[in-house]
């Protein structure tokens, strides 16, 4: 490898030749930047090329990492080996475990990969980090138009369907019931893996505002027309006076902040003991004969026994553990309730990890955290439990009011019944500070405190 970096000279470059550049999240990172001025995402530059203001505001003050997001006719032969490194054909750069190589393409042709042979083939929409921009540069004249060999036609073609027809529930619902497993949400596109993949956090299809679903792997079946799932229930409207008849009663609280079927949202500054209250309570209820299951996605086993070990001395059958740090999904968490069976109380830990494991590109966005939201009490809502999510505070220097609930977009405390916040006063204690809408007053705050973290 030659200069990873990009200055600004080089930056105008690229653009220049048809490349659109955009910088990485930050120089260690192979992720693209995710907040940006002048656009809702770095996929909108799929579909036009920075301007020469973006350019400045991004590589002017200093050269940095960055990328090409590839736009129509535009192929990166991305591989993962350096058994058998390119010839020099086409412009080409050599990576950490393997090379780049671009080319020209159709328009029509779709990202695909070959497992067996470790090659990405990225097109439109994809994002490729740069090892050594100047190999685009050095190159004179056109670049060689991509021909699709004998041997790479079966990995090559993308497999699309307009829609697929259904005899009950949504399109997800079918992909899901079939083994299809969420792996994030672009705006109005969600990726899934493969039933079976060998690795389940690559893209193998895509489906586009619930409508439109394509396969991009030909290692993956297309989804089942003629399967059925069961369609979600129908909103049932009552009069008041049926509803007196029946007199529904609030489900009983798990803990005394926190209802069946209620999120009640925990937040706090680090070492501000929010783990030490989620594993206090949980060991407690677990003696109580609750069923818990703690969802570590930080953490780790040792840590959390470690923990554990230090509020309780007993080991419970009811409380059970859950390592999310290689598989952070709200999937996850439901198979494992699933497995254990009737759970009473969950505690997430924590909310930020979460949803950056399930796709979503920004925690501040109130568009995306509220359809993310949406899902996870869909998701969770069949178990009935408990749920406890621990999130860290906003920055230092934000509105204390307004981001009560913690980092981020501040329409997540719309969804919760219980918004809570461990804080430290000039003393040294700890208050626990709840507001919790589905007890008597709603509008007067639960107070604990404590000394050390220790509730």
């Amino acid at each position: 490898m030659t200069n990873p970096l990009i200055d600004l000279e080089t930056a105008r470059a690229l653009v220049a030749r048809g490349w659109s550049v955009v910088p990485t999240a930050s120089d260690m990172e192979k992720r693209p930047q995710g907040n940006f001025a002048t656009a809702k995402s770095w996929r909108d530059f799929s579909d036009r090329l920075p301007t020469d203001a973006e350019l400045l505001g991004w590589f002017g003050p200093k050269p940095r990492r960055g990328g090409v997001v590839l736009h129509k006719g535009q192929l990166c032969v991305d591989r993962d080996t350096k058994d058998s490194l390119p010839g020099g054909s086409a412009p080409w750069e050599e990576t950490d475990h393997g090379s780049h190589e671009f080319f020209q393409c159709t328009a029509e042709t779709k990202p695909s990969h070959d497992h067996d042979a470790k090659i990405d083939y990225l097109t439109y929409g994809s994002f490729v980090r740069f090892a050594n921009p100047q190999c685009l540069l050095d190159w004179e004249g056109d670049l060689p138009r991509w021909e699709t060999s004998a041997a790479e036609t079966a990995v090559t073609p993308a497999v699309e369907t307009a829609a697929v027809p259904l005899s009950g529930g949504t399109i997800r619902d079918t992909l899901i019931a079939q083994g299809w497993k969420p792996i994030g949400i672009h705006g109005n596109r969600e990726d899934f893996s493969r039933p079976g993949a060998a690795h389940p956090t690559r893209c193998d299809a895509s489906l586009f505002d619930g409508s439109s679903f394509k396969v991009w792997s030909t290692a993956a079946m297309a989804p089942n027309p003629a399967a059925t799932v069961e369609p979600p229930p129908v909103p049932v409207v009552k009069s008041v006076a049926e509803l007196a008849a029946e007199d529904p009663q609030l489900s009983e609280p798990v803990v005394n902040f926190c209802r069946r079927g209620s999120f009640a949202l925990v937040s706090g500054d680090p070492k501000a003991g929010k783990t030490t209250l989620a594993l206090k309570i949980c060991a407690k209820k677990a003696t109580e004969g609750f069923r818990c299951l703690y969802a570590d996605f930080e953490n780790g086993p040792a840590l959390f026994w470690h923990r554990l070990k230090k509020v309780s001395n007993s080991t419970q059958d009811g409380l059970h553990y859950l390592d999310c740090r290689f598989s952070p999904t709200i999937d996850c968490i439901a198979a494992a309730m699933r497995e254990i069976g009737e759970v009473d109380l969950l505690v997430i830990d924590c909310w930020g990890l979460l949803i950056a494991g399930d796709g979503v590109e920004d925690e501040s966005s109130n568009a995306l955290v509220s359809q993310y939201f949406l899902r996870v009490r869909r998701t969770l809502g069949e178990f009935n439990a408990a749920t406890i999510i621990l999130h860290h505070t906003p920055k230092s220097g934000a509105n204390e009011k307004l981001c009560f609930a913690g980092a981020g977009a501040s329409s997540l405390q719309r969804y919760v019944q219980t918004i809570a916040r461990i804080s430290q006063d000039k003393s040294g204690a700890y208050w626990f500070n709840a507001l919790c809408r589905e007890f008597d007053d709603p509008f007067t705050p639960v107070l604990l405190r404590s000394q050390q973290g220790q509730t």
